[in-house]
Formats: C-alpha cells, structure tokens, sequence
C-alpha cells in the first residue's frame, strides 16, 4: 500500500539519486563481511566517485564496498570421492607395536631416540616412536600422537 501523496519512485532513479549525495564520511548501506549482514557503514574511501572502502557501524571492521544485494551462500567444499576409512588410534599403536624394536626405555629428554624404539612414559605410558627430528620426537602413545622432547640432532 502507498502512503497517500506519495508517487513510485524508480528504482533506477533512487539508486542514481543516492550515489550522488554520497561522501566521504556519508552514510550508506553495505553488506558487512564480518557480521554477514547489510548495515548501516561509513565510506572511509572513495576513488574517482565511487566507494572503495567503508566502516561498519555495528562491528567496526574496515572493508571494500560490498553491494547491498550482496548474498553469499558460502564456501563449497569439493566433494572427496575417495572414502576415508578411519582407524582407531589404538589400532595403529598395536600395529606399530608389533613392529617396534629394542627394548623398552624409560623416556628421559636428554637421551637420544631412534624411530622404532619403545619407551614408557611416566604419564602417557608405552610409546613407539614415530618420526625423529632435531631436538623433539614423534611418539605414539595408545591414545594419540603426541611430540615429546628429545637431545636428537
């Protein structure tokens, strides 16, 4: 329903009557790419008569202009054709376990570790390490991965 005494204004028209009055410092509607809502922004930047930048009132983030009948529907994600079969970390230790070797050492971090090795943990318990770098160790636990500090170079 129209307001009595009030013509249709144009679409075209109110945009064009718009961007004409906008200034720096001006207000203008602009979806905000923090709130992911169309708000209320100040344009911070404008090159050659058109907006480059604006600041939003409600969140404060400093963005380009994004139009008003701006909608994302988000980022879609390729789909993986491959099944991912999962297995349980407590399979992999039993596995990695069987094909430990050496004895077992109680895990110190000033020695040195060698991949394959089995040590126990005073709050993990039995690990086999995994991988060696300088400095630090891959060691799995029966619960999960964990990265312990070793004297390795």
């Amino acid at each position: 329903m129209q307001p009595v005494g009030r013509k249709p204004i144009n679409e075209e028209k109110r945009v064009r009557r718009m961007t004409d009055n906008i200034t720096t410092g001006g207000d203008i509607a602009a979806y905000c790419t923090k709130c992911r809502l169309v708000l209320d922004h100040v344009v911070v930047a404008m090159v050659g008569g058109t907006v480059a930048k604006v600041k939003c009132n409600t969140c404060g983030s400093t963005h380009r202009l994004r139009d008003g009948s701006f909608t994302s529907a988000g980022r879609v994600k390729k789909k993986d054709l491959s099944p991912k079969v999962l297995v349980p970390a407590e399979a992999l230790w039993e596995a990695a376990l069987r094909s430990a070797r050496g004895p077992e050492q109680h895990y110190d971090m000033t020695c040195s570790y060698r991949a394959g090795d089995v040590i126990i943990h005073s709050v993990f318990g039995r690990g086999i390490l995994q991988k060696v770098f300088p400095g630090k160790c891959s060691v799995l636990f029966r619960d999960k991965e964990r990265l312990l500090a070793t004297a390795n170079r």
